[in-house]
């Protein structure tokens, strides 16, 4: 079958987004399916190229004045340039991973078409709100755009989002069906054995025990409460804190590990290919997360498939991943004493850290990425054959 995804953001864009189209595209297409992606441009130009091995078709955008990571297309003739890479492309089914301008044109011109859609929700308005530089408007900000959602994906013929706490979330703005499907994660790639020592000396790791947080440093993430705990946690155990990743709080983080004595201690390796990603999990002792804006977490999914110990904020689906007190701990965002506690419990204690790590392992199983990409085939089968 052609499975045409649709995103208002990708690569070089490096998030959850792209990370899930990008494992689901190319599992696909190494199943035999002809997989497209439809995306802004990072200019003014139409263009076609080639990423991870999958055609991406980029539509001429502008950046969003309030945040430029973020690109807009640009409307003149957006329909008929759709209209016209629907003919040409002839998919079977589209898959929209956002409710934005680019989807909802592409809703829109798929009227002369009548090709299935389905929508997986990725969205959290906390995730946009937590970016702007005043909150007095945040909870209309939010309504106005949960009404954008609700007008594009109650058009679609299903939709998905990865947890069940997601369904909940979008079930009474929909009249479409819900359903959850993991975003999934590749077991063998993220595994508790492999050589760590060529990672330490090429990131300057010390050899001691290690806490990691891997994710954009994006304020919604709340890295500050985590590099508060550190601090604290630091009066009583010796560890250091590596944080992957790259973000718009990567200055203003560092200068307050520097305004609390503790910048010997915290690693900030900034963005880390693929490849060497793997390695930081092995080396190790517990992951630690406290956004309050997950539908599902990508890096904690590794973690634990890595056979790492969890500490994580008890918000959003996190709650589905981490057991307190089985794989991990949770704590209640901003409580900066019980994060610290956590820490001394997991990383000073070698078999609190073993035993727990042995349970995420245990848990993970159910979200392999090849039963989400079987899942999605018989979403996409089901959905063609409605159409017929």
């Amino acid at each position: 079958m052609k499975v045409l995804f649709v995103s208002d953001t990708y690569y070089p864009h490096l998030n959850g987004v792209y990370y899930f189209v990008r494992r689901l595209a190319v599992l696909l297409q190494e199943k035999g399916h002809q997989v497209m992606v439809l995306v802004p441009s990072e200019n003014v130009h139409y263009s076609k190229e080639k990423i991870d091995g999958i055609d991406v078709y980029r539509i001429p955008s502008l950046p969003l004045l309030i945040y430029p990571r973020i690109r807009v297309p640009i409307p003149v003739f957006l329909q008929s340039k759709i209209k016209h890479l629907l003919i040409a492309l002839k998919p079977d089914v589209i898959h929209l991973q956002d409710h934005f301008s680019l989807a909802e044109a592409v809703v829109s011109a798929n009227k002369c078409f009548n090709i299935p859609i389905i929508g997986t929700n990725h969205f959290m308005p906390e995730n946009i709100t937590a970016l702007l530089p005043f909150s007095y408007w945040n909870k209309q900000l939010e309504n106005w755009m949960w009404s954008g959602f609700s007008k594009v994906f109650n058009k679609l013929a299903l939709v998905t989002t990865p947890t069940e706490m997601g369904v909940e979330l979008i079930r009474n703005k929909l009249e479409v069906k819900v359903v959850a499907i993991s975003n999934g994660i590749d077991l063998d790639h993220f595994s508790q054995v492999g050589y760590t020592g060529q990672i330490r000396n090429k990131y300057s790791l010390p050899n001691k025990p290690t806490l990691l947080y891997v994710g954009r440093l994006d304020p919604e993430k709340h890295l500050e409460e985590v590099i508060y705990a550190v601090a604290s946690a630091l009066q009583k155990i010796d560890f250091c804190f590596v944080v992957v990743g790259k973000g718009v709080d990567k200055k203003s983080l560092e200068n307050l590990t520097i305004e609390l004595g503790i910048q010997k201690h915290v690693i900030f390796t900034g963005f880390v290919p693929d490849e060497d990603l793997p390695c930081f999990y092995r080396l190790s002792n517990c992951f630690i997360i406290a956004s309050i804006a997950e539908l599902q977490s990508i890096s904690t999914m590794q973690a634990m498939a890595s056979g790492l110990p969890v500490i994580a904020a008890k918000a959003g689906a996190l709650t589905e991943l981490v057991n307190d007190g089985i794989n991990g701990f949770l704590f209640n965002p901003g409580d900066i004493d019980t994060i610290a506690g956590k820490i001394i419990n997991i990383v000073g204690i070698d078999d609190q850290c073993w035993e727990m790590g042995n349970e995420s392992v245990k848990q993970i199983g159910k979200h392999n990425i090849h039963h989400t990409v079987q899942l999605f085939e018989e979403v996409y089968e089901k959905m063609m054959a409605t159409a017929i």
